[in-house]
């Protein structure tokens, strides 16, 4: 598995300005990202009850796709592009998301198996313990 990485800096919800890291695994289709600023992190919806992309994360998914960074760009539609990617965020609190098919489903880092193909340098970040167990 080869893992292209970069960094995306923004802004947070208090306008100060800070920096989002995105591993990118052309292979599974899968983007992580590790958001401790919240400058991307999906945002919790009180009406739907779920979590959302926020408006920090469709700004830096257009940023992704016009600089067409490692991926295929065919797509015009960004709502169509971001889509067709697996997108886990490792971000504020004890759980992983995970953006899939227009749906947000939570994870509690207690409850994660290793199946989930996560990426184990942000996750261990998150828990301070790795996946393997060493």
């Amino acid at each position: 598995m080869v893992i292209q990485q970069l960094e995306y800096r923004g802004l947070n919800l208090h306008d100060v300005i800070g920096s989002v890291e995105i591993a990118i695994d052309v292979d599974l289709n899968t983007i992580h990202i590790y958001d401790t600023d919240h400058i991307v992190e999906p945002e919790y919806d009180f009406l739907t009850k779920n979590f959302k992309l926020s408006e920090g994360f469709w700004k830096m998914a257009n940023v992704i796709k016009e600089k067409q960074l490692f991926l295929s760009n065919d797509e015009k539609n960004l709502d169509v592009w971001i889509e067709s990617f697996n997108w886990f965020f490792y971000s504020s609190g004890p759980s992983v998301k995970i953006y899939k098919l227009g749906e947000m489903v939570v994870f509690k880092n207690d409850y994660i198996n290793i199946e989930k193909l996560l990426y184990e340098k942000y996750f261990s970040r998150l828990t301070g313990e790795s996946l393997n167990g060493k």
